[in-house]
């Protein structure tokens, strides 16, 4: 069975999550991706303070790495050789960087014409801001908007969990790569791709930039008052809490009162007197009166336990969803029906489930083609690939050009 992704040869030169994330899905779907690594390897591999990342072990599987001191001009011409064999470079290095190792997109074109570059910045190649430096808690969580608009009014603004931006960014990062490869299988093309985290803080909360854009005023949802009870959390009698997703306002674009919605919803929550009740009797009127049904359905809520109310929202087919734990979805059994993790042998680690790539290729399955590798495990491979002998390989070694 081929690959989606076989034949195509992958230089990543990238660190922590984004675009090392990025190339290991490329990986995952056949692609032969080489990871670039300093000789003192990417930080990544010891955030936790530990030999041991559960994260770097997620976004570096399905490739090889090689480390090689970029300084030296012997490392550069490794890196340009590899250039003019392979298909695509991903790197998330600060540009300046990259031109003053001489790995910018222009210089790179010199030894393949048609290479496609992916790059990979906080804020961008161009503007006032191009050369700030910036993980994906700033430049996408922060300055995008998404932390104000979680704020709860009188708190702090929530902090964000690692990785969140970056990750979302890989997923980009891998369409974008997958598209110029369409691109230039058609035309013989290559081209410069760039990404930013700032920007994919923006698409992720475009609804509310869109506001913006519009003139509107702002939706902010104060958890103690919400404008919409039928969007919103509640606790069950057993202490569990769910995601009410019920969608009234949705539901008057073809039944402009709601009616068969708030019957249904009325049932569910064994409460036939609100179905009759005159502040309650369309969709406007719900969320005028939100004030007063929200602590309603509140207490009534507290009466069932979480499955008590899963049988009976799943009989009116109204959606919601459990607000679960890690430690619960690592054991939900639809994400286990729908093979999101999988178990690796890990040298030095060992055995442990890790998360699939989150797309599912039906005829052409993607999956974890060769383990995360440790820090220049294929640099004596790659390099003969590249045309060294042994001896050009000790030499560069001992010049310490390679580890």
């Amino acid at each position: 069975m081929t690959d989606i992704l076989e034949g195509v040869k992958v230089i990543e030169m990238g660190h922590v999550v984004a675009v090392p994330a990025a190339s290991s899905m490329m990986g995952d779907c056949g692609a032969d991706v080489i990871k670039i690594e300093p000789l003192t390897g990417d930080q990544s591999r010891t955030f936790r303070g530990t030999e041991v990342n559960p994260g770097f072990y997620l976004h570096n599987r399905s490739k090889r790495s090689i480390a090689i001191d970029l300084r030296q001009q012997a490392g550069k011409e490794i890196v340009y050789k590899m250039v003019g064999e392979h298909d695509v470079f991903l790197t998330n290095y600060q540009a300046g960087s990259l031109g003053r190792l001489g790995l910018d997109y222009d210089t790179l074109l010199k030894y393949k014409a048609n290479i496609i570059y992916g790059i990979v910045s906080a804020y961008g190649t161009v503007g006032p801001d191009k050369d700030m430096a910036g993980y994906d808690f700033a430049a996408g969580w922060a300055r995008s908007g998404i932390q104000d608009m979680l704020t709860v009014p009188g708190t702090p603004p929530p902090a964000s969990r690692p990785g969140i931006i970056d990750r979302v960014s890989s997923m980009q990062i891998f369409g974008g790569m997958c598209a110029a490869l369409y691109h230039r299988e058609h035309t013989g093309e290559g081209q410069k791709v760039e990404f930013n985290l700032y920007h994919t803080g923006v698409w992720m909360v475009g609804a509310d930039i869109m506001d913006a854009l519009f003139g509107l005023p702002l939706r902010r949802v104060d958890p103690k008052a919400s404008a919409n009870p039928f969007y919103d959390v509640y606790q069950c009698k057993d202490g569990r809490w769910l995601q009410l997703t019920a969608a009234d306002r949705y539901a008057k674009a073809h039944d402009p009162v709601g009616a068969k919605f708030w019957q249904s919803f009325c049932r569910v929550l064994d409460r036939p007197d609100l179905a009759d009740d005159p502040r309650f009797a369309t969709t406007d009127m719900r969320q005028q009166h939100s004030d007063v049904l929200t602590p309603m359905i509140n207490e009534a809520f507290l009466q069932r336990t979480y499955a008590e109310w899963e049988e009976r929202l799943r009989a009116e087919n109204l959606m919601y969803g459990p607000i679960l734990t890690p430690e619960q979805v690592i054991e939900d059994p639809q994400a286990l029906a729908n093979d999101f993790f999988t178990e690796v042998d890990q040298p030095g680690v060992g055995t442990f489930r890790t998360i699939n790539s989150p797309y599912k290729f039906v005829e052409n399955p993607a999956y974890i083609h060769s383990l995360t590798p440790a820090l220049a495990e294929n640099t004596d491979e790659v390099l003969s690939e590249l045309g060294y002998s042994t001896n050009g390989i000790n030499d560069l070694r001992d010049a310490k050009v390679i580890l």
